[in-house]
Order: C-alpha cells, then structure tokens, then sequence
C-alpha cells in the first residue's frame, strides 16, 4: 500500500491507529487480569506446596492453586507450565498436556517445556497420531519461534512506523517514504494477522484433551452406539468441531469423529 497524497496519507494512518488500537486490547486482554500483588501471592504458594508435594494428592492441591490464578481470565506461560508440572507428577497426562499446550504460544523457545511435554505425551495411555498443522503456519513460517507478547510488539512496532513514515511523506511530500510506508504497514499487518490468529487460540481454544476413559458416541447421548472400537483414554489429544449443552463433537487424528461428554475433557 502507497500513500503520495495527503488523503491517503490519512487513511493510512487511521487504519494504522485501528490495528495499533486492537493490538492494544489484544495484549491487555491477555496479560491482565486482577491484582498483581494477590497474584504473585498465590502463584509463590502453590510453588511452595509444589516443592514440599509427595504423594499425588499433593501435586493435585499444587496444581489447582495454579488453576485458581487463571479462574478470571488471566493467562500466563509460568503459570501454565508450572500447571503442567503439577499435574504430572499427579498422574493427571491429559491435563499436564493441556498445560503444557497453553504454555507454548508464550514460552515457544523454552526447551524445558518442550522436554516436559514429549515425556507427558510419551506416557500418556491415550495417545493418537499428532494432528496436522494448520495450513497458515506454513504460510507465516516463523509463528512457532515467537511469543504471542512478540508477536504483538513487532505488530505494534511496523504499524507504528508505518504511520509516523506516512506522516512524514506526506508532509515532505517524498515517495521514497510513502513506498517505505507502505512495505513497513505490510509487515506490521502479517504479525498483526499472526497475533490475530495466537490470540485466537489462546482466547478461544478449539484443542481438547481427553482427562479420563470415556466413549466417544456416533451421537449425542448414551444411547448411541460408540464411535471407535476401543474406549477414549487419558491424554487423548483432538479438535473440537461442534458443541451440544454437555456433549462436544471432536476429530481425533487417525481414528475419525465423536460425541463425548464434556466432564471427561479439558481445554
């Protein structure tokens, strides 16, 4: 997009403030949530119930001191690895890979999370084949190496240099600076859009794990006969495709779709 004359220039600018504006909410909406000082509080609690657990009933109380920080919408890549921890070492698979999913999209690189899930998903009775990646994260290569928070910063940052070189080119009226403009808004609004869609996923899961054995039905309710031949089990990892009062309708990758009930799984 190029922006010569003063009009443009302007409406460069308002879409640039738009995104900027969003990118803001976005970023807010993630990382706050409730007082800091309580927060901070809690999470060194369920660090010290962690540290002296023994028995699984332990990790369990470890883990859902962890889970009451996040009880208001609050999101944090320490709190859900610390989570995933907990619920290992609870013996609770699908839960921790829950976890440890949630972890990534703010802790990408930390190759302690990385190593903790691979052992989750090696122990875990009810693994499936992983699913495959979406076809945009081919697309935008590197959204498996940055934070959402980075994602958001870099967002900000091209879109916010794009509207001061837009500003500026047309007050100089210098089209090196518009063309400069314009390459700098496109690169703001690809990490915009990959911002956009991390957030989505984070905000609005659409991954589930099974927690406990369950029978996945052709349909909605016990009646209906069951979807697989062998009973679902903990760890079991699938796309939600639809939602029915209790019961989600899931595709689980190398054995096809079902109905389960909505208390034997976490997202």
């Amino acid at each position: 997009m190029v922006c010569v004359k003063a009009g443009s220039a302007w409406r460069c600018r308002s879409l640039c403030l738009l995104a900027l504006a969003v990118l803001f909410l976005f970023s807010r909406g993630v990382a706050e949530a409730g007082e800091p000082g309580t927060r901070e509080r809690t999470f060194l609690r369920a660090l010290e119930m962690f540290d002296v657990a023994k028995t699984p009933a332990d990790y369990r109380e470890s883990a859902l001191q962890f889970e009451s920080l996040l009880s208001d919408g609050y999101r944090n890549g320490a709190v859900y690895y610390n989570l995933g921890n907990a619920w290992f070492r609870a013996g609770e698979y699908g839960r921790a890979i829950a976890a440890y999913r949630k972890a990534q999209p703010f802790r990408p690189r930390d190759v302690y999370l990385e190593a903790n899930l691979r052992q989750a998903l090696a122990v875990a009775p009810g693994k499936l084949p992983a699913a495959p990646a979406p076809w945009w994260s081919h697309v935008l290569f590197w959204t498996g190496w940055l934070s959402f928070p980075e994602k958001v910063y870099l967002a900000f940052g091209g879109l916010l240099v794009s509207a001061l070189l837009s500003a500026l080119s047309a007050l100089w009226r210098n089209s090196r600076l518009a063309w400069s403009s314009g390459a700098v808004l496109a690169v703001g609004l690809v990490f915009a859009l990959d911002a956009g869609l991390a957030y989505r996923d984070i905000a609005w899961p659409r991954s589930a794990v099974v927690t406990q054995e369950t029978v996945a039905r052709k349909g909605i309710g016990q009646n209906y006969e069951p979807a697989f031949d062998q009973p679902l089990k903990d760890g079991a990892e699938f796309t939600i495709l639809s939602e029915h009062g209790d019961w989600v309708f899931g595709h689980f990758a190398g054995i096809g779709d079902g109905w389960l009930r909505r208390e034997h799984i976490v997202r």
